[in-house]
Order: structure tokens, then sequence, then C-alpha cells
């Protein structure tokens, strides 16, 4: 070949491959790790060299604190991220629904029409492009969602016939997209080869995410990673399983990106990996229903009588009165069952603030609640109705009204590297929280993130 022939092919190759770059869609694919704190990427005893490297070496965004919508609860965090509004806006309240002290029921917030305000998902469909989504929670039945496996669960455990992957199946859309995944990505999925506080599940969720993204291109894929919350509610903030779930979760995002990068994809890819809460270690164990059921104002059984009952958000616990009960017998009510909390001795007082109506409200939670009970960090509510009102307590809290659980971000990919990127998205260091010169970003900044991206590829 000539010298200009050969300078002509290789120009022709330029430009086709410019070509080829300009053409290829831009994607985003927002992955939370359950509970991820600041120091599993940051912290050197923490295994998480895939996240470590993002950030060190490969020019990857990392933002210190994203602060939690109120409650710092799974359903409600992760409804904040996909539609940038608190569960005041979107409402989702906490991960189950209160069903008013009757027997029997438990409930999840597991469908998508549940969800107020628009999300992420719906825009991307309405600029014309695809969507795919992996255990995220509240996505059931999204009409958003073309490629959906959901988090979709019953409670109690019996009722997941032959297994909670096959309680799952039926809601996966399109019909036969789960066997199409366990055909082409993951094998077949069974309790024995995938349950959702093992590593398996964070691995196989990748390779879930990589068929998705190398078969059908979505603009915006969800992924839910959830073993370092099990962990963590077990053992704490600290621990042997705490770090091996952080090493499973940081494998499933060196997974994604090796796939991005084998297949050419991650110049025109952006992963986006936070969590949705943080963690505190569990100190204190509260029963604020013990002190109902001793002054005679709830039963001590679901069914009975009532006239109000506190439901758990994982460490805060809001307190609703009995809708049957008159104005007058409400406030009446209200005020005997605050009194019960307000007199408590120093040493118990000390654990927690008490909200009303309207700090909730400010705060952006459940205007339903008459008040709630927010405890300090290390001290969480739970529901038992008898037994100790307080007792210590093993194992980590996150579901806070008061921030204390923080999360963090890192932004790795096509544009990550743009300095204008968190424009008007960061807020101003906290020197209280010792945030003072770090990056810190609301959580419901996520949605306009991610919208950010989309729009200038």
């Amino acid at each position: 070949m000539t010298k200009i022939k050969r300078t002509t092919a290789i120009l022709c190759s330029c430009f086709l491959c410019a070509a080829l770059a300009a053409q290829r869609k831009h994607s985003v694919i927002l992955v939370t790790i359950d509970g991820m704190r600041n120091e599993m990427v940051t912290s050197d005893h923490m295994p998480s060299p895939f996240m470590k490297q993002l950030v060190e070496e490969r020019g990857a965004m990392f933002v210190d604190s994203v602060l939690t919508v109120a409650p710092s609860m799974t359903y409600p965090t992760h409804t904040a991220i996909i539609t940038g509004k608190t569960p005041l806006e979107h409402g989702i309240q906490s991960n189950g629904i209160f069903t008013y002290n009757r027997a029997g029921e438990t409930r999840y917030n597991l469908y998508a029409d549940s969800i107020k305000q628009p999300t992420l998902w719906q825009w991307v469909k309405e600029q014309g492009g695809t969507t795919a989504s992996i255990f995220w929670p509240v996505s059931t039945a999204s009409k958003w969602i073309d490629y959906n496996v959901p988090e979709y669960y019953a409670a109690p455990e019996e009722n997941w016939k032959g297994g909670a992957m096959e309680y799952i199946r039926p809601v996966c859309t399109p019909e036969g997209l789960l066997a199409e995944l366990e055909r082409e990505a993951t094998g077949r999925m069974t309790d024995a080869t995938l349950r959702a506080n093992s590593f398996e599940y964070d691995a196989k969720s990748a390779y879930m995410v990589n068929y998705l993204m190398n078969q059908y291109r979505p603009e915006l894929t969800t992924l839910h990673l959830i073993t370092t919350d099990y962990a963590q509610h077990a053992m704490g903030t600290e621990g042997y399983k705490v770090q091996q779930t952080v090493a499973s979760a940081d494998n499933a995002i060196g997974l994604i990106i090796e796939n991005l990068e084998y297949m050419h994809l991650m110049d025109s890819t952006t992963i986006i990996v936070c969590g949705d809460h943080g963690f505190v270690q569990a100190r204190w164990r509260l029963n604020p229903n013990v002190l109902l059921t001793q002054a005679g104002l709830l039963s001590q059984e679901p069914g009975g009588e009532w006239q109000g009952c506190f439901s758990t958000l994982g460490a805060a616990s809001y307190l609703y009165l009995n809708p049957e009960l008159s104005a007058k017998k409400q406030k009446k009510a209200l005020k005997e069952m605050r009194a019960l909390f307000e007199n408590q001795p120093d040493s118990i007082r000390s654990l927690y603030s008490i909200l009303d109506n309207q700090e909730i409200i400010e705060l952006g939670g459940d205007p339903m609640a008459a008040l709630c009970i927010d405890p300090v960090a290390g001290a969480a509510c739970k529901n038992n109705r008898t037994g100790e009102w307080y007792g210590k307590a093993t194992g980590g809290y996150h579901g806070y009204m008061n921030g204390c659980t923080p999360t963090c971000l890192l932004i790795y990919g096509a544009g990550a590297k743009d300095p204008h990127l968190l424009d008007g998205l960061l807020e101003t260091g906290n020197v209280e929280a010792g945030n003072s010169g770090k990056k810190v970003m609301k959580q419901t900044s996520i949605a306009t993130l991610v919208k950010r991206l989309l729009e200038k590829h």
C-alpha cells in the first residue's frame, strides 16, 4: 500500500469511528449500593479496589456526602432518587404500608403506580428512549420500564411458593424476560443460586445489566444491589461480613465496567454509583408501642381496640391515630401519648426527639403522621407491643429523620470529567457535620444529574 493510500485509509477509519461515535446513543447506568457509606470507598480497610481505582486513578467524580430524604429508608430514598422529590411529594413514606392495626395483614410499597411524581424512566421514555431496571424498589408493573425485573416479594415468606425467584417471575416484563436472562446471562436462578443476601445476587445482577446493555442499549438502566444492607443490619458498620459484602458490590461494579470496556461502550456510557442511605452502629432499641399498650391506648395484638399506633421507619417511628375517632378524641389521645414520651427519665429521653406533624411535613415526611419519635444515631424504634420499652441492641440502623445516615456518590465514564457537571447541584459544606470543604449533594439532585448527562449527549 502506498503512503498516500495508507494515509487515506487511516483518515477514512478515523472519520468512520467518529461517525459511529456520533450516532451511538448515550446511556446512564444508575446503581444503588444499599447502605453505602463514604468509607466504603475512601477507607483502606474496606475492600473496594474497583471503586477506589475509579476515584483515585481513573478520574471518577466523587461526592463525599449525599444528604438523604427523610426518612432514610430504602423505598422512600430510592423513589427520591428516581423522581427528584421528597416522600411528601412522591408519596412513598416507608417500605411498608401502615394497615391501621388490622390483623393478619402486611403490605409493601411494591407497585410503580403508587409513585405520585414523574420518574426518570418516564422522562427517558417521553424522549423516545429505552429503559431497563433490575431489582429497583417500587418499580413493579411500571409502564415506563421496557425491561424490568422488579424488587417484589410477599410477607410472610411462606407465600413464596417455589422460591423467591418463582414468585418474581410473573411480574417481570416483558413476559419471558427472566427466562431470557437465565438463558443468555445468569443460568437458572433459584433460591439455591440467587438470594438477596448472597454474593451471587450482586454478580448475577451485574450479568443481567450487562446482557441488557449489550442486547438492547437502554438509555437508562437502574440497578439495586442489596447485600451490604443485610450485612450491616446483622453486624453493624464493621466486621468481616460487612467487608465481604462491600467486596461483592464492588465486584459487581467492576463486572459492569469491564463489560462496557470490552463492548466499546464506555465512551458513550456514564455509570453513577450511589447509596440510598448510610448506616450507624446499633446501641439502643426503643419499643414505643409498648408504652401505648401499657396505657391502654393500643391492643397487644393487631385487630383490637386502639387509639394510636406507631409504625417503624427502621429507626424513627411515625405515630398514626385511629381515623374513626372524633377530632376531639384524637386531640385528647395525642396529648396523652405525647406525654408518655415527654415524661421519661433524662437517661431515656435523651435518646430521641419528638417531632410534631408540622415538623414532619417540613422535613418532607408523611403528612398523615401525628408525630414522630426520631432517635439519636445508634438508637432505633421497633414495632414490638409487649416486653421492655427500651433496651440495648446490636447490629446496624438506618431510617432516621435527622440526617445522621448520609451516603455518597461517584460518577465515571462519558461526561464525568466535565467541570460544570455538578454546577448548581452541590450544597455548601456543613461545618457541624464535618463536611466543610467536601462535595455535598442532596439526594433529590441525583435525578437532575441523570437528566443533565443524557441531555448533554
